[in-house]
């Protein structure tokens, strides 16, 4: 498995121990890594800087969860939120929250708790080149 990734992602989780797990792995990976609380704190940073080449969105979380954030991020107007992938992290998932996720323009899931392995699969499909 290669073990470097040319990434800048957002990770948005509302778990401060989820997000220090994820910055460890991503860290180790060479990917740079930028933190949102919540689905309000995602769309203000993915509006603002247009830089990330994937935000991994944690689904439940107070105040803006991320099936909420993500439609909010695919009705902005320029193509750069269109294309932004757009992957959710869940601790589960039913067929009814999968066609939720996908409606709401989610690119792809992570089950949490999450195998580097299989993140690092779906990370290094968006990498720049």
């Amino acid at each position: 498995m290669e073990t470097e990734l040319n990434i800048n992602v957002l990770v948005v989780d509302d778990n401060n121990i989820n997000r220090l797990l994820i910055n460890k792995v991503l860290g180790k990976w060479g990917a740079q890594a930028d933190f949102a609380e919540n689905g309000r704190q995602a769309v203000e940073k993915v509006t603002a800087n247009k830089n990330y080449d994937v935000v991994l969105m944690d689904v439940y979380m107070p105040e803006m969860g991320g099936i909420e954030a993500t439609k909010i991020i695919r009705a902005q107007q320029d193509s750069y939120f269109q294309q932004l992938p757009i992957i959710a992290l869940t601790a589960s998932m039913l067929s009814t929250e999968k066609e939720e996720m996908s409606n709401a323009g989610m690119n792809d899931y992570i089950l949490k708790p999450f195998e580097p392995k299989s993140l690092f699969e779906k990370l290094s499909a968006y990498q720049k080149v």
